[in-house]
């Protein structure tokens, strides 16, 4: 008998799914000529009935971007992290120290950490596409 339930465990694994949903997502354009242009709910701040539990949970904001060739999208670092998800390849460059180039090919994650301005251009020659997912803790 124990030999049947063994096989009958090691043969049948339990799997648990889980997934994350962001607390508010944009689409937005933006021009080299123009101000940027947003599509979506915006952010509304949560308070919970107890203040504890409002430091212990974290909230993500999900942004999609078009940068269009030449334009640049400033992002304040001070208070969150962000991670930035390509969706259709390209390069983006960094105008602020630290300088360097964000990838921004098919499922590629960049890391901006806290307390560093961003000031990412897109100096190819034709529109790129990303996700900005902004961790608020």
């Amino acid at each position: 008998m124990r030999t049947m339930f063994v096989t009958a465990v090691l043969c049948c694994p339990v799997m648990a799914v889980a997934q994350i949903a962001p607390s508010s997502g944009l689409v937005c354009t933006v021009s080299v000529r123009g101000p940027m242009a947003c599509i979506g709910p915006p952010l509304i701040p949560k308070v919970p009935n107890n203040k504890a539990a409002e430091t212990d949970l974290a909230r993500l904001v999900l942004t999609e971007f078009r940068l269009e060739a030449g334009a640049a999208r400033s992002i304040r670092s001070t208070l969150s992290d962000y991670l930035i998800e390509g969706i259709n390849g390209g390069t983006l460059v960094n105008e602020k120290t630290p300088f360097r180039y964000v990838s921004l090919g098919k499922g590629s994650v960049t890391l901006l950490p806290r307390g560093k301005p961003f000031r990412l251009r897109n100096k190819s020659s034709v529109t790129v596409e990303f996700r900005v997912i902004e961790i608020l803790r």
